[in-house]
């Protein structure tokens, strides 16, 4: 019940997941990121330690097709479970099991890859990864939320999507955006609503991180 991207950046290396489902709090367990690693997607019927076995993989100098190949053997039910990569050189891939839900389908290119079950339209995932590309040069996140709008304009899941996860992560080994709509009846517009509000601070939280002596002021009662 959930179609998601997974991207990366090809001028700064920056990787990024976004995901939604009809399920409550999908961001906990479907989009997972290693900065200078590759970024994972794990769906359909969940196992989120499947991530821990993927990044192992990349971390060793595998390919994106030999970490979906070492997900698939890792799991007993691998028929089940959708699974996408993009690794640390774009080189993506992807895998849907035979007992993946409704309608379902996935897309691979350099940079990106997509994936959907229970969808309203087989073509959801090619769309979302081309609109995913067609915007090289934007912001990864930007990229990321334009390539799943494109999705829920397209019919998005047979059911009513109800949450969002979005994880970018450029150069520090910490989140540059996580964000999450955990249950909404409009959750696209709800994350766009948090990443306006978010961005103009995404950048402060590195700097305070990084070099504190730098950062700005908070602007809170106190921090005079």
């Amino acid at each position: 019940m959930t179609f998601s991207v997974a991207g990366r950046c090809s001028a700064t290396g920056a990787f990024g997941v976004i995901v939604t489902s009809s399920s409550p709090s999908v961001g906990a367990r479907c989009p997972w990121v290693k900065t200078g690693v590759g970024a994972i997607l794990t769906q359909n019927v969940t196992d989120p330690r499947l991530a821990s076995v993927g990044f192992s993989v990349l971390e060793g100098g595998f390919d994106a097709e030999s970490t979906i190949r070492s997900m698939k053997e890792a799991s007993p039910f691998p028929e089940y479970r959708q699974l996408a990569v993009v690794d640390s050189k774009g080189s993506s891939a992807a895998f849907t099991g035979n007992k993946a839900l409704g309608v379902h389908g996935e897309f691979c290119a350099q940079n990106v890859a997509s994936i959907g079950n229970l969808l309203s339209d087989p073509a959801i995932p090619e769309a979302m990864g081309r609109a995913f590309l067609q915007t090289e040069g934007q912001p990864l996140t930007d990229r990321l939320i334009l390539a799943l709008e494109k999705g829920f304009q397209m019919g998005g899941e047979l059911d009513q999507e109800r949450s969002i996860g979005l994880l970018v992560f450029t150069d520090e080994p910490f989140a540059y955006v996580d964000l999450r709509v955990d249950y909404s009846e409009q959750p696209l517009e709800d994350l766009k609503r948090l990443w306006e509000i978010y961005r103009p601070q995404a950048n402060d939280y590195k700097v305070r991180a990084v070099t504190p002596e730098m950062a700005p002021s908070y602007g809170v009662k106190g921090d005079e």
